[in-house]
């Protein structure tokens, strides 16, 4: 790859082009497209993050791996070339042989407060990713799977669950593996109906209230005449 590149059909991300945008145009038909369906969940954020780059810089982008890591917040190497493969990108000689690369800022310091501000968004969202995909990893390995269950599948279905939902399965996992191993003839319920059903509800231990326990005893022995309340009645 040359030492620059730019994002085919980026004019149609524009929602103006005579001052530095500070925001992109993003259709959901994106999710319809068969070549991003086909990349890997990496590649499929650092795609959009590169997206957004473009729009600081005319569409020409630096090939650098490491400096659109920075930019974008990617924790791992972002891999240019399945991205170029797949055609979402592609190579832009460097006509003026120019380094600097900037985009057309209203002016210079609201850039700054743009730039500054996009970073840690675009750092934010890297980093739920990543504690996203670490949370469902250990969903996998603990459910008891079996080669027949789809681990696309049922990721998923984990992604479109709030956090909420996530740490009651997760929750769920102990008691239900101790039942799969209880029944040696049961083949466990798919994973990924294990969380569309919400099974994992079954196997959530209870938690009750410390306060609302005291409370309902205090009612039962006021009700039966007993504990603090029978020299009342004798």
């Amino acid at each position: 790859m040359t030492k620059f590149f730019y994002i085919i059909n980026y004019d149609q991300q524009q929602h103006y082009k005579d001052r530095g945008p500070t925001w992109i145009k993003l259709y959901n038909r994106l999710l319809d497209d068969y070549g991003f369906a086909q990349l890997p969940d990496a590649a499929k954020w650092h795609l959009i993050g590169i997206q957004l780059l473009a729009s600081r810089h005319d569409n020409r982008i630096p090939a650098d791996p490491e400096w659109l890591a920075q930019q974008t917040g990617a924790k791992g190497t972002i891999d240019l070339d399945v991205l170029k493969e797949a055609g979402f990108i592609a190579p832009l000689p460097d006509v003026d042989g120019g380094s600097e690369i900037s985009g057309k800022a209203a002016s210079a310091e609201k850039r700054r407060g743009e730039t500054e501000t996009e970073k840690n968004t675009l750092s934010a969202f890297a980093d739920r990713l990543n504690v996203h995909s670490k949370d469902f990893e250990e969903f996998w390995r603990t459910f008891p799977t079996d080669p027949l269950m789809s681990k696309k599948k049922t990721h998923d279905v984990w992604r479109k669950m709030s956090r909420a939902e996530q740490a009651k399965a997760m929750e769920s996992l102990e008691a239900f593996c101790k039942y799969v191993e209880r029944r040696p003839t049961y083949r466990p319920v798919h994973a990924c109906k294990y969380l569309t059903e919400r099974r994992y509800e079954g196997f959530v231990k209870t938690h009750l209230d410390p306060a609302a326990v005291a409370a309902a005893k205090d009612r039962a022995d006021r009700l039966l005449k007993r504990g603090k309340y029978a020299e009342k009645y004798e």
